[in-house]
């Protein structure tokens, strides 16, 4: 019962969230970058999915190492504007096993219900990072059959695990070979998000300077 008023909660403080951004996204120096999470996600389109065991046992790992390694063009600190960029992968590097390959690929539309993507962060308890802003990227849809991924961008309290902030994106893939046709989707979201991300705070200053 606990866990269930705790769950209400976060969807009540979430929807809030979805278009009000917590002040605490933009002052927040430090970023802690959660990865990209793939454990509820779905692919769509049988035809783009030849490989359905590939696509959780290598790429979904191989698509958050790329990420990584190239870290000048996938640039969080940059795109959020902090002075440090920290890395916790820990949780979504456990919770991207989690998916049942059997299950991964349908051929029908896919959303997230309501409240599936605030129980998702409510798990989220980092191995290093203990407090601050983290960012992590929930994938609800890689839709070959749209030509598109449905990409959650979250802001969120590390200690509390509430939601400070989210949008979700839709961005068409683009690339040579699997692995950098979907990271181009991975990456279109997040040069969308620096920009939302700067409208929103320079929104906020105003507000603030106008007070």
């Amino acid at each position: 019962m606990k866990k269930q008023f705790i769950l209400l909660a976060l969807i009540v403080f979430s929807a809030f969230a979805f278009n009000n951004p917590d002040q605490r996204v933009f002052t927040a120096s430090e970023i802690v970058w959660c990865g990209v999470d793939f454990s509820e996600a779905k692919c769509i389109g049988a035809e783009g999915f030849n490989e359905p065991d590939q696509v959780k046992d290598r790429y979904f790992d191989a698509w958050n190492q790329l990420v990584l390694d190239e870290g000048d063009k996938f640039n969080i600190q940059k795109f959020y504007s902090k002075s440090k960029q920290t890395n916790d992968l820990s949780v979504v590097n456990a919770r991207n096993q989690m998916p049942e390959v059997g299950d991964l690929v349908i051929n029908e539309p896919y959303a997230f219900k309501e409240g599936q993507l605030e129980k998702i962060i409510s798990s989220y308890n980092l191995e290093m990072a203990k407090e601050g802003v983290g960012v992590v990227y929930v994938v609800e849809a890689l839709n070959k059959t749209e030509q598109e991924a449905v990409i959650d961008v979250v802001f969120f309290d590390i200690a509390s695990k509430d939601i400070l902030w989210t949008k979700q994106y839709k961005e068409s893939p683009k690339g040579f070979g699997f692995r950098n046709y979907w990271a181009g989707a991975i990456y279109k979201t997040m040069k969308a998000s620096e920009k939302d991300f700067a409208s929103a705070q320079k929104k906020a200053s105003k507000t603030k300077s106008s007070k």
